[in-house]
């Protein structure tokens, strides 16, 4: 009678874990708008669409070791970045300012604030990104990530900022800017991470310039020329992002390498397909194994418990 006892509190401990672990809903990434303190007014928030991928992805590509490694850390990070800034900076409040020849050369960006929200975001799930020094942050310093607003710049051969017929405005005024032709390319152009991917994407790209009119602006040194280039090109990679995180994430991060993080700075080109491998692919991998295999072992650990009271 005891033993039949015993094994009947087992059976009921296993069917208690198995409904538990059907209950249980699956660990899709879920975003959440994250401020970067509550104290702070409301120009002095960052918004960041923060997701069970992102930590993941950073944690495996960023905090896995006690050094920083800039081609392996820096594209992955400022791609997720990216990924979560892509809502607040494609937003833009009516009316809509124009494109001004007297933009300053660094506008105005979300850059430290959204910092300051990321890292307390990190810090409360224990992932701790290396610091390269007392006075050097691994995000700004070390992989000089910059935040902007589409707002902040002029990119009018890839973004529309006017209110069109077709565009969405929200109740507060606001609507998303309007990707041109040549960003919407990347969407089919930047769909492999492999070499010839990354090229491709890169490639298509390349299309997109940071003034209309560039002739008009010879006072411009190439510098400022190729900076503003640049954070159009940047943008164009947020809102693909910004559509499908995801699927864009590895062949981004091999682009963002051939962009920032290059052994050649003066040259965009993508890496080998072994050396992109380590990249995003891998994060993405690591943290879809890692939530789909806890309600597994749950399952196994009840089984097994079941066969010792047998």
């Amino acid at each position: 009678m005891q033993s039949f006892t015993g094994f009947l509190g087992c059976l009921l401990f296993l069917l208690a874990s198995i409904s538990n672990t059907a209950s249980q809903p699956l660990d899709f990434p879920s975003s959440n708008t994250v401020p970067s303190y509550p104290t702070q007014t409301p120009t002095q928030i960052c918004r960041l669409d923060l997701s069970n991928e992102l930590f993941g992805g950073v944690n495996h590509a960023c905090a896995a070791t006690t050094t920083l490694d800039r081609s392996r850390c820096c594209p992955v990070l400022a791609a997720w970045l990216f990924a979560a800034h892509a809502r607040t900076a494609l937003l833009v409040s009516a009316p809509a300012p124009s494109p001004s020849a007297d933009l300053p050369m660094m506008p105005a960006d979300d850059s430290q604030k959204c910092v300051n929200s990321l890292q307390d975001s990190l810090r409360n799930r224990s992932i701790r990104i290396p610091q390269p020094n007392a006075t050097c942050d691994a995000i700004l310093c070390f992989c000089g990530i910059r935040l902007h607003k589409i707002t902040t710049l002029s990119c009018p051969n890839a973004f529309n900022l006017t209110v069109s017929a077709a565009a969405i405005r929200n109740v507060s005024g606001t609507h998303n800017a309007t990707p041109t032709a040549v960003v919407r390319s990347l969407e089919k152009n930047c769909r492999n991470a492999s070499y010839a991917g990354c090229t491709q994407c890169l490639n298509a790209l390349q299309k997109i310039k940071g003034c209309k009119k560039e002739k008009e602006k010879e006072n411009e040194s190439e510098r400022a020329k190729k900076m503003f280039k640049l954070d159009c090109q940047l943008m164009a990679l947020t809102w693909l992002l910004g559509r499908n995180k995801t699927a864009y994430i590895p062949t981004v991060s091999a682009v963002l390498r051939a962009l920032m993080y290059s052994a050649y700075p003066h040259q965009s080109k993508c890496s080998p397909d072994q050396e992109n491998m380590p990249l995003a692919v891998d994060s993405l991998q690591f943290e879809t194994s890692h939530a789909s295999s806890s309600p597994f072992i749950l399952l196994l650990l009840s089984i097994l418990m079941l066969l010792l009271c047998l």
